[in-house]
C-alpha cells in the first residue's frame, strides 16, 4: 500500500503500511472487544476492554486488556494476528500442551476467537500478561534467581519437547516472567502511571481509498513490570516464574513442514551452515533447540550475548567452529574454498583456552559476581549443549538432571 503521512512515527510501533488487505486490525484505545458465543448455554458473555499496547510484531499486535467477564483474572494479553496469518498452526500447538504443573513454565492460551474487521478476519489469542525477561534478568532481583530462571526454562523446554513440539524461536525475547500480583491493581492506577499516551495521529497526505482499515493513531508499548516493580512492593518479594512464550513458529515433530526463522545470535550451527551457504531455512529440531537454550541461559547469568553482532555469515560459522573446537565434515568442502575460514585456528585446545579467557573476565574483571567454581560448572553445561554435531548435543531432560542446577531456588520446580 502507497501510504504518505504528515508525520512519521517512533521506530517503537508497528508499521502503518501493515495496516490494510490481509494486515492488522486498526484498534482505538477503550474499543469493547465482544467475541461470537461459543455455544447457547448460560455462560456470561466474554467482554475485553483494550486498555493499553504491550508490543507488536511482523504479523500481529498485542494488547493489555481487561476482561471485564472474568473478575478471577483482571488482566490479559490480547494478542490480534494479522487476517494473513495462518493462525491455525498455532492453535494445532497450544492443543498439543495440556494444562498442568508439568508445562507451567509454557505460555497458556486463555480464549481464542475470530474477529471479522476492515482488513479481513482476524484471530485473537489471549493469554496471561508476561513481563520482559532480559529486564528483569538484569535487575537484583533477577541476578540473584539467575539460576532458577534458568531452570525454569529448561523445564519450559523439556516439556515442549516431552509432547513432541520444537519452539523453533527460543531466545530471551520470547521467554517472559510472570505477574501474578498484577490482578490486584486497577485500571486507573495503571494507567495514570505512564500518563497520557504519546499517540501519533495518522493523517494521510491523500485520501486512502479505505480510511476505515487505518487506525487513527499509533501508539508505543507499555512495560507493565516497570509498573509492577515501582509501584508494587509485594512484587519483588513474589517468587519469579519464566514462561516460555510465542509459539507462531514452532512446529510438531511428527509434521515439521515450517522452516527455521531463528535468530542468528541463538541459530544452531546446523542451520546457519544451510541458510549461509545454500540459502535455504532448514528444519529446527529438538538438538537445535538445545543451542537455542544455552545461548539463552548464558545471556540470563551474563546479562550478554555468547555472540556478539551475529549475522548469517563466514564470521558467525567461524565463531561457531572456534568456540566448538572443530569442523563438522559436512562443512570441509566449503570451509576449504574460503581463505578466511581455512586460515583459522580451529581445535579442541584454542576452543578450550577461548572458554578459559571467558572464565577469567567472568570470575574476576567483571567484579568478581561469580565463583571460579560457579562458571566451570555453569561452562561444563553449555558446552555439552553447544556441540557443533546436533546428535552429540544432551538432551532438555539431561539439561535439567546436570549438578549446576543442584541449588537452584525450589521455586524453580
Amino acid at each position: 500500500m502507497q501510504l504518505s503521512l504528515y508525520w512519521d512515527a517512533d521506530d517503537d510501533v508497528e508499521d502503518i503500511r501493515r495496516y490494510t488487505t490481509g494486515g492488522f486490525h486498526p484498534i482505538r484505545l477503550g474499543d469493547v472487544v465482544f467475541p461470537p458465543l461459543v455455544n447457547s448455554d448460560s455462560s456470561p458473555a466474554r467482554q475485553y476492554r483494550i486498555l493499553h499496547k504491550l508490543g507488536h510484531s511482523s504479523f500481529a499486535t498485542v494488547w493489555l486488556a481487561e476482561a471485564l467477564h472474568a473478575p478471577s483474572q483482571r488482566y490479559v494479553a490480547f494478542k490480534i494476528c494479522a487476517a494473513e496469518a495462518d493462525p491455525r498452526h498455532e492453535l494445532d500447538i497450544f492443543s498439543r500442551i495440556p494444562v498442568g504443573d508439568e508445562t507451567q513454565n509454557v505460555l497458556r492460551l486463555r480464549d481464542n476467537f475470530s474477529l471479522h474487521g476492515p482488513n479481513g478476519v482476524y484471530t485473537v489469542l489471549v493469554r496471561d500478561v508476561l513481563g520482559n525477561l532480559f529486564n528483569v534478568a538484569q535487575s537484583s532481583q533477577g541476578r540473584k534467581h539467575a539460576r532458577m530462571l534458568c531452570r525454569q526454562i529448561a523445564c519450559g523446554l523439556a516439556a515442549l519437547h516431552r509432547h513432541g513440539i520444537v519452539h523453533g524461536d527460543l531466545h530471551s525475547g520470547n521467554v517472559g516472567i510472570a505477574l501474578p500480583t498484577l490482578d490486584e491493581h486497577s485500571p486507573g492506577s495503571i494507567l495514570d502511571y505512564f500518563g497520557n499516551p504519546e499517540c501519533t495521529v495518522i493523517l494521510p497526505t491523500a485520501p486512502p481509498a479505505h480510511l476505515e482499515a487505518l487506525p487513527p493513531y499509533l501508539v508505543p508499548p507499555i512495560s507493565v513490570i516497570d509498573y509492577l516493580r515501582s509501584q508494587d512492593p509485594a512484587f519483588a518479594d513474589t517468587p519469579l516464574r519464566a514462561v516460555i512464550m510465542d509459539l507462531g513458529n514452532a512446529i510438531a515433530v511428527d509434521e515439521q513442514t515450517r522452516p527455521s526463522c531463528t535468530p542468528a545470535a541463538v541459530s544452531a550451527p546446523e542451520l546457519m551452515f544451510e541458510r549461509v551457504v545454500r540459502s535455504v531455512d532448514p528444519f529446527p529440531t529438538r538438538a537445535s533447540d538445545i543451542w537455542s537454550l544455552a545461548c539463552t541461559m548464558y545471556e540470563v547469568v551474563f546479562g550478554l550475548p555468547l555472540f556478539h553482532l551475529a549475522f548469517p555469515n563466514d564470521g558467525l560459522l567461524g565463531a561457531m567452529a572456534t568456540l566448538c573446537g572443530e569442523v563438522p565434515l559436512g562443512w570441509q568442502s566449503y570451509w576449504e574454498s574460503q581463505e578466511w575460514l581455512r586460515n583459522m585456528d580451529i581445535s579442541p585446545e584454542a576452543a578450550d583456552a577461548k572458554w578459559a579467557r571467558r572464565l577469567a573476565h567472568f570470575t574476576k574483571v567483571a567484579g568478581g559476581k561469580h565463583t571460579q567454581a560457579e562458571v566451570e560448572e555453569f561452562f561444563t553445561l553449555l558446552r555439552s549443549m553447544l556441540k557443533i554435531e546436533p546428535e552429540r548435543r544432551v538432551s532438555a531432560e539431561d539439561v535439567l538432571q546436570h549438578p549446576w542446577f543442584a541449588r537452584a531456588n525450589d521455586a524453580s520446580r
